[in-house]
């Protein structure tokens, strides 16, 4: 079975600790290893497409707006499911942060993952 541990995660400093680091903005989490691989998979694919970004319309068709805009759309999706897996296996200190910084459970529905 696998046991919930308590995980640190910055996506300013795009890492996931087990510890705390001062002057971070951090999110706790109790999950398994299990979830926390679901959540890094989230992560990959946001930074993967990042990437694709930058080749495909920075440097091969700079102007191609809809298909920036189409892009934008999916990494607002992909930072809402992340956002919403934190807010799901977050502590209640978590959650509230979450909550002052204006997300609303309720309105997203991104259970994807």
């Amino acid at each position: 079975m696998n046991e919930r541990k308590t995980y640190f995660i910055s996506f300013d400093k795009e890492r996931i600790s087990e510890v705390s680091v001062p002057d971070t903005v951090e999110y706790e989490v109790n999950v398994t290893e299990d979830e926390l691989n679901i959540f890094r998979t989230i992560m990959r694919e946001n930074k993967h497409r990042n990437f694709l970004f930058a080749t495909r319309n920075l440097l091969l068709k700079p102007f191609n707006e809809r298909e920036v805009d189409e892009m934008r759309s999916e990494d607002d999706i992909n930072l809402m499911r992340a956002f919403q897996f934190i807010y799901e296996y977050g502590t209640e200190e978590t959650k509230q942060k979450l909550r002052e910084m204006g997300y609303d459970p309720q309105l997203e529905d991104f259970k994807e993952y």
